[in-house]
């Protein structure tokens, strides 16, 4: 790239609404918000009003093999402090 071109950077969502991540774990948005409702999913956020999931709690939430919320956040919470010592 010569210094003139503008560079193009291609950022990865650190949030995604909840219709983009029942596509990421490959459910129907129906089935998500059913999963919501039953506590089977990592915790949402709101960000300006708006429901988010961040990225990194559902890669995270794959990699523990998918427990319910409870056992997701006590997860982490081990996980953190983990990585504290």
């Amino acid at each position: 790239m010569n210094n003139t071109s503008a560079e193009i950077v291609q950022l990865e969502p650190i949030c995604i609404r909840p219709k983009v991540a029942a596509a990421l774990i490959g459910v129907s948005p129906r089935k998500f918000a059913e999963m919501k409702a039953s506590g089977l999913l990592p915790p949402a956020c709101k960000l300006g009003g708006c429901c988010v999931y961040k990225t990194s709690d559902l890669f995270l939430w794959a990699e523990f093999d998918f427990p319910c919320l409870d056992r997701f956040l006590a997860l982490k919470e081990a996980t953190k402090n983990e990585s504290k010592r």
